[in-house]
């Protein structure tokens, strides 16, 4: 090292001021090369990180702030739902529809005379039930009947409505009404939609 001394001794000033500033120059490039722009990337990298995570975590805040929101919606739809399925229910459930339609005929005053299923019919996303019905009343109870069917919450509708007969019985004039009850039900994705 000594040596290494002497021999720098002996050059002159200008140049060992020259090899010094290079000496520098190299140390600080090195430096710069070595760790400074791979901290720089590193740094960039993670301010990007952040930025995005920042971005996420914003999101997921405007989803807590209006989250009472998002719930009254959801039961909002849920109970739309609810009303839906009333009248287009999943299944056919003809027991229910048949003790509804009972009751409707008692409360309008008429006899059931025959309710008699036709079969059903598959469209593109229901199936509608069809049952040809036959009733005796008077006009007014047919008429009272038919409301309030259409007044059920599923969908019932009443077709072919021929009233015949007319007969007096006790000062009221009796019909036999004849009509078909059409009421649908929703397929879904059951097989019978892909037939």
């Amino acid at each position: 090292m000594e040596k290494f001394l002497q021999h720098y001794a002996k050059i002159p000033a200008k140049q060992r001021y020259a090899l010094a500033g290079l000496i520098a120059v190299a140390m600080v490039g090195g430096y710069y090369y070595l760790y400074h722009l791979d901290d720089t990337r590193r740094l960039s990298d993670l301010q990007q990180q952040y930025a995005k995570l920042e971005a996420e975590r914003a999101e997921k805040q405007a989803y807590i702030d209006n989250l009472a929101k998002y719930e009254a919606r959801l039961n909002e739809l849920q109970q739309d739902l609810n009303k839906a399925r009333a009248q287009l229910p999943d299944a056919a459930d003809v027991p229910q529809l048949l003790a509804q339609l009972g009751n409707k005929a008692r409360q309008s005053g008429l006899t059931i005379v025959n309710f008699e299923p036709k079969g059903e019919s598959l469209r593109e996303f229901v199936a509608e039930l069809n049952f040809a019905t036959q009733v005796k009343g008077s006009y007014h109870e047919v008429a009272t009947f038919i409301d309030s069917v259409g007044k059920l919450d599923r969908i019932v509708n009443v077709s072919a409505l021929s009233l015949e007969t007319p007969k007096t019985v006790n000062k009221k004039i009796l019909l036999d009404a004849k009509f078909t009850l059409s009421t649908f039900r929703f397929l879904g994705d059951q097989p019978e939609k892909k037939k």
